[in-house]
């Protein structure tokens, strides 16, 4: 008899495996089906032992081994795929079953069956090796020769026609020798995109995939990828990589800034760093692009040697102008030249956009006296000023619990009741229109409350793109959905875009300056206090290379990322002394120089918020196949791991995007 552990199917588990009994044995990355509370289900077998091997740790079990109920024939996942999964797993110190369930698309997963058998037809009808029809077992001896092999790693950092061009010359080349290519997007909107730019002439080999499709329509285009005999081109998000297509030599990573690579909940993934793990487990080439590359990608030419497609531009193309307003005088939310450029782009029926960091009328409030920020009274963040729904008064709202308050409180530092709202909202930009009295133009805004939905979101870009002598004010979201560009964009306020406390904030500003540059025609207008932010130069200058090379510098000299690897540890408690835990984590972890602090969200109602940031040495803490010589430092990672086991109140951040 056999012990098998499986990872099931299945999000929201309490337990990472589970353990059956089997008869025959099973080789590792078999499918099964398992009966799991009364249900039964599909799983993976990552391990299989004998009986008597297992005899001491059966006499520990507190309850009854079950029986596998079957076994599929054959595994419709490469074994690179769950290779890849699992050891994504261990770089972000999650389990592997939250792993294998969050990218193994859902489609996948209930229609097994049915891919599986497509998979067996099309590997007879091509005269496989009937060794093809048994389980595609996670081999190690298969592992090792890969990792022999060094796939070719490249940055492309391009403007977009040239790297549509570039693309264009690839994939017919890769059509030539038979092979596929897989571009790699963060979202549905991307796709759509892409699929525009590169689809022309080649249609009936282009294929998107992604999880806003109906589950008809992805079975339809999984079934196309599978029995495609043609090299394809696939356009989809990484998830999809899972889909058996053995011909594919090159993955494309593109719009590699993007935000939606960064899984938001567990297991909390980047899945840039899944697509570039399983591209080398699949020894294919990998192309990292983007317009403007994160600055940690950029600093991979000397850290990890990777090469250019092309060498890296750095300059901002841009055939419009770039106008960079001072508020030198009294302050006013629209300079008397914006109002006149405004009007003047109306005049001449253009579109106009303007463009503010948040909704509401102020983005925070402080204390004149003492400094003290408004905060919310249920989970401390700082609260936005906004209209009541009836528009008759003003509260203090808070945009991520959505609590509200009077706005006649005093200061909870030193009682008084010297408040000023500070930041340029949305609303205050519409009140601020509304008083110029423009005749015949209509102001539509575009932020979370406006549209809830990207239906609502697409329903507001339709009317302003479509219709006549509009005004679209709105927050980033806006330009996401932006299919045509636009005449005149204005940045209301750019000093408040430092509002936010990030490490990676001035470059987080260079690609939100950028993205409006990309959906800009004749001209970007720039309201600032300060004209001679470095930041602002750059972009004037339209050489973005000297701020680069300077933010690394600065990064480097107080080892920031990617000079060394943060890790946060953050534990939300119900009690109000958070030093007995402090005092735990600072003895666990002593050999690794934690910091604690407090974070802009400081607590919860009737919790306390502790965070620990560790500083890790990048070599101590990558895994070889992204950066040679590097290594996963097992004590520090038992020691992670082990949090999850102490409380599920602990939640581990490898590379977290802010430190909050």
């Amino acid at each position: 008899m056999k012990i098998v552990t499986v990872i099931p199917f299945r999000k929201g588990l309490w337990k990472e495996n589970l353990t059956y009994f089997s008869i025959k044995d099973i080789p590792n990355g078999s499918i099964v089906t398992i009966s799991l509370r009364n249900k039964n289900m599909l799983g993976l077998v990552v391990f299989t032992e004998d009986v008597t091997d297992a005899k001491r740790n059966i006499k520990d079990m507190d309850f009854n081994l079950k029986k596998i109920l079957s076994i599929k024939e054959g595994s419709i996942f490469k074994s690179e795929f769950l290779e890849s999964v699992f050891l994504c797993s261990k770089y972000f110190v999650q389990n592997n079953s939250d792993g294998v369930t969050s990218l193994i698309p859902n489609i996948l997963k209930e229609e097994y069956d049915r891919f599986a058998e497509l998979i067996k037809n099309k590997l007879l009808k091509n005269e496989q090796n009937k060794e093809e029809l048994s389980v595609r077992a996670l081999d190690s001896r298969e592992s090792l020769k890969l990792s022999l092999i060094k796939n070719e790693k490249l940055l492309f950092q391009a403007k977009l026609e040239e790297r549509i061009d570039y693309y264009k010359i690839l994939i017919r080349s890769n059509f030539a020798k038979k092979k596929s290519v897989f571009i790699v997007l963060p979202t549905k909107n991307d796709i759509d995109d892409w699929y525009g730019y590169l689809s022309k002439g080649i249609e009936q080999f282009t294929i998107s995939i992604h999880g806003g499709y109906s589950a008809k329509k992805q079975m339809e285009k999984i079934e196309n990828i599978i029995k495609e005999e043609h090299p394809i081109l696939i356009i989809g998000t990484a998830p999809y990589l899972s889909i058996d297509r053995r011909d594919i030599e090159t993955i494309i990573l593109e719009h590699e800034s993007g935000n939606g690579y960064k899984m938001i909940a567990k297991p909390y993934f980047d899945l840039r760093i899944f697509t570039e793990i399983f591209a080398s487990k699949i020894n294919a080439k990998f192309i990292l692009a983007d317009s403007l590359l994160r600055f940690e990608s950029i600093a991979r030419r000397e850290i990890d040697g990777l090469g250019e497609v092309h060498p890296m531009s750095f300059r901002i193309s841009f055939d419009g102008k770039i106008e960079i307003l001072s508020r030198k005088n009294k302050f006013k939310v629209l300079m008397t030249e914006t109002i006149a450029e405004l009007k003047s782009a109306l005049e001449q029926k253009e579109k106009v956009f303007i463009f503010s960091l948040r909704k509401g009328l102020a983005t925070y409030t402080i204390c004149r006296d003492c400094g003290e920020t408004v905060s919310c009274d249920e989970c401390s963040t700082p609260v936005v000023l906004h209209h009541s729904p009836d528009k008759k008064k003003r509260v203090f709202v808070c945009n991520r619990c959505g609590t509200s308050k009077n706005t006649k409180v005093k200061c909870v530092k030193c009682d008084s009741w010297n408040l000023v709202p500070l930041g340029i909202g949305i609303d205050t930009v519409y009140e601020e229109l509304k008083k110029e009295k423009l005749d015949h133009i209509k102001i539509l805004k575009l932020d979370k409350d406006t549209a809830k939905t990207a239906k609502g979101a697409l329903k507001i870009i339709t009317e302003y793109e479509t219709g006549e002598n509009t005004i679209l004010i709105g927050t980033e979201i806006a330009l996401f959905y932006m299919k045509n560009q636009i005449d005149t964009c204005i940045v209301a306020s750019f000093d408040s875009l430092w509002s936010i406390p990030n490490f990676k904030m001035s470059e987080k500003i260079i690609q939100l300056i950028l993205l409006m540059l990309s959906k800009t025609k004749n001209k970007l207008i720039i309201q600032t206090k300060n004209d001679k932010d470095s930041a602002l130069l750059a972009i004037k200058n339209s050489n973005l290379l000297e701020f680069i090379r300077t933010e690394l510098e600065d990064r480097k000299s107080m080892l920031y990322p990617p000079y060394s690897r943060f890790i946060k540890v953050t534990y939300l408690e119900s009690n109000t002394d958070s030093s007995k835990t402090k005092e735990n984590l600072s003895e666990i972890f002593k050999d690794y120089n934690p910091v604690f602090y407090s974070g802009f969200r400081k607590s919860s109602k009737d919790k306390n918020t502790v965070n620990m940031l560790i500083k890790a040495d990048p070599k101590k803490w990558s895994l070889p196949i992204l950066s040679a010589s590097a290594s996963i430092e097992e004590d520090l990672y038992r020691k992670l791991l082990s949090l999850n086991k102490i409380s599920s109140n602990f939640r581990v951040l490898i590379d977290p995007e802010n430190l909050l």
